[in-house]
C-alpha cells in the first residue's frame, strides 16, 4: 500500500474516531488533503525515469503552485480540452476542483481554531478525496492528465 492510500485510509478512520472531537475532525480533513496531494505527486514523479531521484523531485512540489494549476484546470477554456474526451475532461476538472477545495478546507481545519468544524463537512471532505482516488485510474494515462501533472510542478509566468 502506498503512502497516499494509507493517508486516505487514515482520514476515513479518524473522521469516525470520536464524532464530536474537533481534533479528530480537523486531522481527518487535513489528512484527506494530504492523501490527494501525495497521490498527485506520486503520479507526476512516476513519469521520472530515474527512480532514485523521484523522492527528491517530489519534495519540489509546492502547495500554492498545485492549487493555482488546479484552479486553471477548472476555470480555463484554453487548457487543451479541444477534441478531448468529455468524460476525461469532466473527471480532470472534478479532480482539480476537489484539490483546490480540499486545500482550502485543510487551511480552515489547521488554522481557523476559532470556529468549530462540522462533522458532516469533515465527512464530505474525506468523501471528496475518495472520489479523486476513484476517478484517477480511468484518466491517469490521458495526455491532458499528464499535462495537468506537469502543470502542478511548473509555475506559470
Amino acid at each position: 500500500m502506498t503512502c497516499h492510500e494509507e493517508l486516505l485510509g487514515l482520514a476515513r478512520m479518524v473522521v469516525d474516531l470520536e464524532p464530536g472531537n474537533q481534533a479528530s475532525l480537523r486531522r481527518a480533513v487535513s489528512t484527506a488533503y494530504y492523501a490527494v496531494f501525495h497521490l498527485l505527486i506520486a503520479e507526476a514523479t512516476a513519469n521520472w525515469a530515474n527512480v532514485d531521484a523521484r523522492a527528491a523531485l517530489g519534495r519540489a512540489f509546492d502547495h500554492g503552485t498545485m492549487k493555482a494549476a488546479s484552479d486553471r484546470i477548472v476555470r480555463s477554456r484554453a487548457f487543451p480540452f479541444v477534441g478531448e474526451d468529455p468524460l476525461v475532461v469532466a473527471s480532470l476538472r472534478t479532480i482539480g476542483l476537489t484539490f483546490f477545495r480540499l486545500q482550502e478546507a485543510r487551511h480552515f481545519a489547521d488554522y481557523n481554531l476559532a470556529s468549530d468544524l462540522d462533522r458532516v463537512d469533515a465527512m464530505n471532505q474525506v468523501a471528496s478525496a475518495e472520489e479523486v482516488f476513484a476517478l484517477w485510474p480511468s484518466i491517469r494515462r490521458a495526455q491532458i492528465t499528464q499535462d495537468y501533472l506537469v502543470s502542478l510542478f511548473v509555475k506559470t509566468r
